[in-house]
């Protein structure tokens, strides 16, 4: 949907992998050098180690977490209890208020329900088996000291709520990491508010490198360095 909207750029679509694992082993070798990289889930935890090896330009990572602690673990095994016990539709019962914001289940029955008309029972075990087990992954983050970061999470993401977000965004070494909310929105942001997402997605790719240089207006090279401050206080009375 956000490659759809990103007019001007040429966009990879990389077919979902069931592990992150799975993910970093299968699209290594299709993301060229110095891409700008779009993740979301626990699929960013993949275009992490991507973003690093590949010297990415910037990376942003919507509705991410980078562990599953006790309460993340909690919410994929109740949805994997949800889905034994009552299929696809006992899973989409119980992800509804943990998965989509206010507005969207307010006005979005019809994209709610086409979101269900394509989920799988085996595709959705294998996904809260691969939650539950994901452990800490958050080390990686310390190898993008030259890819600036965005993270981007609904401010009514009640699976992955901020918190997780902004442990991500710590975690980027040298202040290169940057929080963004979306307003209305859930887990799944981007496809809630595509309006918005995709805004924010495209300012933060085409300025970029004011993370590593500043704002350009500090890299005219015509301008002369500004004089060093100093602090002379008056002699005394």
């Amino acid at each position: 949907m956000l490659a759809e909207r990103m007019e001007g750029y040429a966009g990879l679509d990389l077919e979902p992998e069931p592990t992150p694992d799975a993910q970093l082993e299968a699209w290594e070798a299709r993301v060229p050098e110095g891409a700008h990289l779009v993740a979301s889930f626990e699929a960013g935890l993949a275009a992490v180690q991507i973003a690093a090896r590949k010297r990415a330009k910037s990376l942003v990572w919507f509705s991410p977490y980078a562990r599953a602690d006790a309460a993340l673990v909690a919410r994929a095994r109740a949805l994997a209890w949800a889905l034994e016990a009552g299929g696809v539709e006992g899973f989409v019962r119980v992800a509804r208020p943990l998965f989509f914001g206010s507005l969207m289940l307010e006005r979005g029955e019809e994209l709610i329900a086409a979101w269900q008309a394509s989920l799988r029972p085996d595709g959705l075990a294998a996904w809260t088996r691969a939650v539950a087990a994901l452990g800490d992954r958050r080390r990686p983050l310390r190898t993008l000291e030259a890819t600036p970061t965005m993270t981007v999470v609904g401010a009514e993401d009640t699976f992955a709520p901020m918190r997780y977000a902004h442990e991500v965004t710590e975690w980027v070494p040298e202040l290169r990491g940057i929080l963004v909310t979306l307003d209305g929105a859930g887990h799944f942001g981007f496809w809630e508010n595509p309006r918005e997402a995709t805004s924010v997605a495209r300012g933060f790719i085409e300025r970029y490198r004011e993370f590593l240089e500043g704002p350009a207006e500090w890299q005219a090279e015509d301008d002369e360095a500004p004089p060093p401050l100093r602090f002379e206080p008056e002699a005394p009375q």
